[in-house]
């Protein structure tokens, strides 16, 4: 009975082992999809305001926006505005985002010189240019239960750079989602118009696998 005791523990605990090593794969993660405006792309939610419209597919000229995909065909642009609105995209995880531990992701980000749309204070066309962060949230069921998991630092490249972010949740989320947010910093102090472009998310890694620095994309199916 002991011996048999014994193996079962050494079983759940290689098990719950495993588990913790678990390696998350995002659906659609550079974001493909016919270019289109106020849609986004399959296998991704709209986490926007209400009354507000949804992010974009791009490169397809909406808004002045002809940069290329850095990864497939096409990726995803969202805006802050300066109304106090901003716009946010999310999906179900596969498997997910366990309680204290540390993962790792990467994503390529970039600003848009160009992004003509109407100012929602001015009502007059405007150019949505200003950099914005990106902000990872988890969360419990949709919209839900959310925890800020990290930010990037102002994106202000004109050119495809890859952001690395440390995610370490509290919490166990089912939900993630990925928010263009204003930068307060410098002379920024109320909400502005500016852009964030998104492509080529990694899966996301346990730390037990790999490290800060490592390519995460070496772990994709």
């Amino acid at each position: 009975m002991q011996r048999f005791t014994l193996l079962f523990l050494a079983f759940f605990s290689h098990c719950a082992f495993l588990s913790a090593q678990e390696i998350i794969y995002l659906e659609n993660p550079s974001f493909e999809d016919a270019p289109r405006h106020s849609r986004p792309p399959k296998g991704w939610n709209n986490e926007g305001f209400q009354g507000e419209s949804p992010s974009d597919i791009h490169p397809a000229g909406n808004f002045g926006v002809s940069s290329p995909a850095l990864d497939g065909r096409t990726y995803v642009g969202m805006v802050v505005r300066d109304n106090e609105t901003w716009e946010c995209v999310g999906q179900r995880l596969e498997h997910p985002l366990r309680a204290y531990t540390c993962y790792l992701w990467s994503v390529a980000l970039m600003r848009s010189p160009e992004y003509i749309s109407i100012s929602r204070i001015t009502k007059l066309k405007a150019n949505f240019n200003k950099p914005c962060v990106l902000r990872v949230w988890g969360g419990k069921t949709k919209g839900k239960g959310m925890e800020l998991l990290n930010e990037t630092e102002p994106v202000e490249n004109e050119a495809w750079e890859e952001y690395q972010l440390l995610l370490e949740p509290s919490d166990t989320y089912d939900y993630i989602y990925l928010e263009a947010y204003y930068y307060y910093g410098g002379d920024e102090v109320s909400p502005y118009n500016g852009n964030l472009m998104v492509d080529h998310c990694s899966p996301i890694v346990p730390c037990d696998i790999a490290e800060p620095g490592d390519d995460l994309y070496q772990y994709e199916k």
